[in-house]
């Protein structure tokens, strides 16, 4: 059993943590151990979020089971009409019980009640097949869009997911 709320600034080091550990599990096999460790540093993401957490323009939710364990995040950047996700962990141990998917349909279903024009994008790993899939289960498309980087001798590609509110009736939340 868990429970989604807004994240409230207390949160930050739970958020951290959790994002640091997941973020690690996620890219391990994906993306290089030397960028992975050079990227992910939880000193590092504590004093992030802790900014971050206060944010006018940011959004989290949190899921929380009965014993009050953070268990995931998703986290939005707002602006005008476009909501970009920008981060959405679960930690590994509990994968595959739908925290991520109530997270994701909490969070659409709330800023939807309180704009309906409301539209969506992400960006996520190009080789990362379990989260585009993940995505395309909530109507989220590829619109053409890569952001590159390189490392060393590897290029790192991103791509752009879109989801428009049109796209998002509530009865396929």
């Amino acid at each position: 059993m868990f429970c989604i709320c807004k994240a409230h600034s207390k949160d930050f080091a739970d958020i951290a943590h959790i994002h640091c550990k997941s973020w690690h599990d996620a890219y391990l096999g994906l993306l290089p151990k030397s960028y992975i460790n050079n990227q992910n540093n939880l000193s590092e993401k504590t004093k992030m979020w802790q900014e971050v957490i206060t944010h006018p323009d940011v959004i989290i939710w949190i899921a929380y089971d009965a014993n009050h364990k953070s268990l995931g995040f998703i986290g939005y950047f707002t602006k005008n009409n476009s909501y970009e996700i920008t981060t959405l962990y679960v930690l590994s141990e509990y994968h595959g019980l739908g925290i991520g998917s109530k997270l994701m349909k909490r969070s659409l279903q709330a800023i939807l009640s309180f704009n309906i024009n409301a539209n969506f994008y992400l960006w996520v790993l190009e080789d990362n097949a379990s989260a585009i899939h993940f995505y395309k289960k909530f109507g989220f498309v590829y619109d053409g869009e890569k952001s590159e980087e390189h490392y060393k001798d590897i290029q790192i590609v991103d791509i752009k997911m879109i989801k428009k509110n049109e796209d998002l009736p509530y009865s396929r939340l």
